[in-house]
């Protein structure tokens, strides 16, 4: 089984909607034989696919991944941030609107707009880090670079291309970049896991999170948001964060165990 092959499978068995749906179809396939303990395996994907589609569930999951406050522009002077650093987020590939060719993801997009408010309100240089495990027509980081000078005109002064992963974004900008104190541009679900990855590789890291799914971006005196009936009745998007959140407690977990 080759490497892209075997990530499939995993995601698959580890993480929602796929993982649901082979419970759901193990409990199916057990009924003939093992009627009770199918017909749980069925009510537990139904369930689960319920639980962890509504915004309720979706914005626990994120909460403890989420605990870095919003970045107020006057932090960057005050901790001496030399650059700020945008991670790749994935791509949208073959896009028919931008002639079939590799461009930024939704997720991707999302960074690079605060970056490039970051770099607006500081005027401190941009770096972008991402590769291309996937054979895109370029690397992610090259899709970024166009993506910052074409649509938000805030130029890019170095670009890392090489990474496949968030461990290797750390290792390959330590070995590029000539700066150390920066301000870290993700998805407040991913900054816990980058940051680790980053100060590992010898960054300063000022977290600059976006993306909020849970309160985690509330200062405390605002008070705890409180839940509705709405927050209770499943939605496309609740149950895209809730994967996004088991992901990262995953890839923490195998960063953890000493994996790349």
């Amino acid at each position: 089984m080759n490497g892209a092959l075997f990530y499939a499978a995993c995601k698959l068995l580890v993480l929602p909607p796929g993982l649901l749906v082979v419970t759901g179809l193990v409990g199916l396939l057990c009924r003939p034989f093992a009627r009770r303990a199918g017909n749980l395996l069925v009510v537990l994907a139904i369930a689960g696919l319920w639980l962890l589609s509504t915004p309720w569930m979706s914005a626990t999951l994120a909460a403890p991944l989420e605990r870095h406050l919003p970045l107020e522009p006057a932090e960057l002077a005050a901790h001496g941030v030399e650059a700020i650093v945008v991670l790749g987020g994935g791509t949208y590939r073959d896009a028919p609107e931008y002639g079939f060719r590799d461009e930024v993801s939704r997720l991707t997009l999302e960074r690079l707009r605060y970056g490039a408010r970051l770099h607006r309100a500081s005027g401190l240089d941009v770096a972008v880090s991402g590769g291309n495990p996937s054979d895109l027509d370029a690397a992610e980081a090259t899709h970024m670079a166009t993506a910052l000078v074409t649509d938000f005109r805030v130029p890019v002064r170095w670009v890392e291309t090489v990474s496949r992963n968030t461990a290797e974004n750390a290792s390959a900008s330590a070995a590029r970049f000539p700066f150390r104190r920066i301000a870290l541009v993700t998805h407040a679900m991913h900054m816990p896991r980058a940051e680790r990855a980053f100060t590992a590789a010898g960054f300063e890291v000022t977290p600059a999170p976006m993306g909020f799914v849970s309160a985690g971006g509330r200062p405390a005196d605002d008070g705890p948001a409180g839940v509705t009936v709405f927050d209770l009745l499943p939605e496309m998007r609740a149950l895209w964060d809730s994967h996004y959140a088991i992901y990262e407690y995953v890839g923490a977990l195998w960063y953890a165990l000493g994996r790349d």
